[in-house]
């Protein structure tokens, strides 16, 4: 367990002996406040460290067991990896008991060690019925098959059985996530006199570490980490299991509140709508209504929100099924998948039932079964198809987008990404094989449909693929699936148009004969010819199979524009420059062309500037220049 960093809880009704076992333990009373002091009740969050003799440093959470203070209950609970049942001799299993066993089965708390305290009220002869009895009332529980060890917290009788107990169950805890991005969820926000603000809380997963620039979430404040203390001891990092308090200066108080969660910047981002599975307690006071408020306590957040079913209107109780819903808050929180959270009625006050988040970000569904399939694949989805699902949403997604999406960590990021399940598309922006694949697929489908539909044109440019049926996807992923088509030789380009490999442009066969009639009038009309259109008519060729037609030649170098409604023959330009460069090597004018070509003003000066415009020949003053 070296280098292992666990926090224990200690559960249970009010007097039962919690804060006085805590301090068994630790040397520590809990109970700091004047107002706890003087009832003799534990009302805030009461926080110490433990040492075992495997040198482990471990924190224990003092939670309160009053039913008035069950959300620092909670608060307190929602980090824990070891929950210390403590129950009375003399009084048993009480209400407040059973609350808090619901709530820990909610956040599912795997572990459990029952502490029978005060022992020394019951005769010794009656102690093994006591046993007996708490071990019928926990029945079902994690507590079920859970050590059992008797204490006298005064006398210190059963501390260091205690102590060896939690050893051994701890060592087959899996620990938190430190590779994972830091989260602290802030459960104690004060000032200390000559250094500013700090909070305190049990990092969830990640590290942070001296002088690093920090934001505190759903604000959006940034804030610096000027010191990290780990119980009073002062640290240059501190890690997921650990509690620890960040002092950040330059910040009030007041502008930060239990709730809120302390991260590295621009790792997670806050939502308001929540995807969830809930169970509820077995006996309801009332139903859930469609839409009814309820308190949502997730890490040491408590917010409203209003529940969303999509397969009733009501839930009764007296059921132990799992109820895929969604929760829209009143407040935004931070949170990943995965995350465990508590539901409370606000009037009548009662736990409700909890559950954990199957996705993050959800977004407005349809009521029906087709919803409930789809947030079922959510639920039981693998890495891969948690991934998918959030890119069918985004398409483009940072890592960290992606991680708060899905609830993945670090490594399981890395590994989609060395399996090819993740495709790096920017310096930040990733998507899925699949959408990749897919779209190379719709690219070639589309240009091999292109190519039947035009014929004589040599591609399709990025616009009109854009235009065409992929608007949707952002131009980034078309450029890149464009360059991963050609390097991997599936499509061609030609300068800004892309196209099929085996494609050459040609004249479709039911216009072949009469397009052949149009270029072969163009050609015969040497330096003169016809307005364009005419040669279509004359042939008897439809305005789409000209315009077309029109394009392929000029693409193609058959043709050059001679003005707007002119084509003339390159082949025809080609002869006519020969002729000009034998006569005239060095320089001509116009009237010599003219006198040469036969050639009228009409088609005298569009040719001399085609000729211009194709860098053939150079004009000064009257006269032009071979280039």
């Amino acid at each position: 367990m070296t280098n292992k960093h666990y926090t224990i809880g200690m559960a249970g009704h009010i007097d039962h002996g919690k804060t006085t076992l805590t301090k068994a333990l630790t040397g520590v009373d809990t109970d700091r406040l004047k107002e706890e002091k003087e009832r003799q009740i534990s009302i805030e969050l009461g926080y110490a460290p433990l040492k075992l003799e495997d040198g482990s440093l471990l924190s224990v959470i003092d939670v309160p067991g009053h039913e008035r203070f069950i959300r620092q209950m909670i608060a307190g609970v929602s980090g824990i990896d070891l929950v210390i049942l403590v129950v009375a001799a003399d009084e048993g299993v009480m209400p407040q008991t059973i609350e808090h066993l619901e709530i820990l089965k909610f956040l599912q708390i795997q572990k459990g060690i029952i502490a029978i305290t005060k022992k020394d009220r019951v005769d010794e002869e009656l102690l093994e019925l006591v046993e007996e009895e708490i071990l019928d009332e926990l029945e079902g529980t994690i507590f079920n098959d859970a050590p059992v060890i008797f204490i006298d917290s005064i006398k210190k009788e059963g501390i260091e059985e205690i102590k060896q107990v939690m050893m051994d169950e701890l060592k087959n805890l899996q620990v938190k996530h430190e590779s994972g991005n830091f989260r602290l969820p802030i459960d104690q926000v004060f000032s200390l006199k000559g250094q500013g603000t700090v909070v305190r809380g049990t990092i969830l997963e990640g590290v942070v570490q001296n002088d690093e620039e920090l934001e505190i979430k759903p604000s959006g404040l940034l804030v610096k980490a000027r010191q990290l203390q780990v119980h009073n001891a002062k640290v240059q990092k501190a890690i997921a299991g650990q509690r620890v308090a960040v002092n950040i200066p330059n910040i009030r108080t007041a502008q930060i509140k239990r709730g809120d969660v302390l991260i590295h910047s621009h790792t997670y981002e806050t939502t308001d709508t929540i995807d969830v599975t809930l169970q509820f307690v077995k006996k309801l006071q009332h139903p859930i209504k469609q839409r009814s408020l309820l308190k949502i306590h997730i890490g040491t957040a408590e917010v409203l929100g209003r529940i969303v079913f999509f397969d009733r209107n009501e839930f009764e109780g007296n059921s132990s099924e799992d109820v895929l819903c969604q929760i829209r808050l009143e407040e935004e929180i931070t949170a990943k998948r995965g995350d465990k959270f508590i539901i409370r009625r606000p009037t009548p006050v009662e736990t409700v039932g909890g559950g954990w988040i199957i996705q993050a970000k959800g977004s407005k569904y349809k009521f029906g079964k087709e919803t409930l399939h789809r947030l079922q694949k959510v639920k039981e989805g693998s890495p891969e198809e948690r991934v998918k699902q959030a890119l069918s949403k985004h398409c483009l997604l940072e890592i960290k987008d992606i991680q708060a999406e899905t609830g993945l960590t670090n490594n399981e990021t890395d590994l989609l990404i060395d399996d090819g399940e993740l495709i790096r598309i920017t310096a930040k922006l990733y998507t899925g094989k699949d959408i990749v694949f897919d779209l190379e697929e719709r690219i070639t489908n589309y240009m091999k449909t292109f190519h039947q539909t035009h014929p004589l044109k040599v591609g399709v440019s990025k616009a009109e693929l854009l235009s065409s049926q992929i608007t949707s996807v952002p131009s980034v992923l078309v450029e890149y699936v464009l360059k991963n088509l050609e390097e991997q030789g599936k499509i061609n380009r030609k300068e800004s148009l892309f196209f099929s490999v085996d494609f050459q442009p040609h004249f479709p066969q039911a216009w072949k004969k009469r397009m052949e009639q149009v270029v072969s009038g163009i050609n015969g009309d040497g330096l003169t010819p016809k307005p364009f259109e005419e040669y279509g008519r004359a042939a008897g060729l439809p305005e789409k199979e000209l315009h077309d037609l029109r394009y392929y030649l000029l693409y193609q170098k058959e043709a050059y524009e001679l003005d707007e409604k002119h084509l003339i023959s390159v082949k025809n330009v080609k002869d006519s420059i020969g002729k000009l460069k034998k006569k005239y090597p060095q320089e001509l004018e116009l009237g010599q062309v003219k006198d040469e070509l036969g050639l009228s003003r009409k088609y005298l000066i569009p040719y001399m500037e085609l000729l211009d415009s194709l860098g053939i020949t150079q004009r000064m003053d009257t006269k032009r220049y071979w280039r």
